[in-house]
């Protein structure tokens, strides 16, 4: 399952072990999924793909295992 960098390839079934939440405004309690974590396969660390950028974000943000249910 890697890509060309030898990372991992997530369109082929790899699940994420974490969820990138982030808050949607930066003063909001509400968060909001903003993308996924993978294992890196060439040693420690995560491959993170954010598939949006919340208006007025901070930058911050969380990694959050996901549910059962996803």
């Amino acid at each position: 399952m890697d890509n060309q960098d030898g990372v991992i390839d997530m369109s082929k079934g790899d699940k994420p072990v974490f969820n990138v939440r982030a808050r949607q405004e930066p003063d909001s309690e509400y968060m909001t999924t903003i993308g996924a974590a993978w294992r890196f396969k060439q040693g420690e660390g995560y491959v993170v793909r954010l598939q949006m950028i919340p208006v007025n974000w901070d930058g911050s943000c969380v990694l959050v295992p996901p549910k059962d249910d996803q």
